[in-house]
């Protein structure tokens, strides 16, 4: 896991600055799954899942390992850097303040 990963893309920003995501985020610090997170976070698994398919889409959390139980296939994921910054290109051109006096 590196200590700083940087966030280079629009969609990837997005992702990742949405409130559960960034909660999701912070609570994989420690790999987990979609069922521990649900019930340490008190939220439906399946909405998890869905979030947690975002952040790995943009490779914001990587799969650490794949646990069969029963007839389903348990993913454990951890978030891919300990902490996030958004690439200032990222933001767009900031327009400065005109002054209406």
């Amino acid at each position: 896991m590196q200590d700083i990963g940087v966030i280079d893309s629009a969609e990837a920003a997005t992702a990742a600055l949405a409130p559960m995501r960034t909660r999701l985020l912070a609570e994989l610090a420690e790999p987990g799954s979609a069922t521990t997170l649900a019930a340490r976070l008190g939220v439906p698994r399946q909405k998890l899942n869905y979030h947690l398919r975002q952040l790995e889409k943009h490779g914001l959390v990587e799969l650490v390992e794949e646990r069969r139980r029963g007839n389903v296939t348990e993913r454990i994921l951890r978030a891919s850097s300990s902490s996030f910054v958004v690439s200032p290109g990222v933001m767009g051109r900031v327009q400065p303040a005109v002054s209406t006096d």
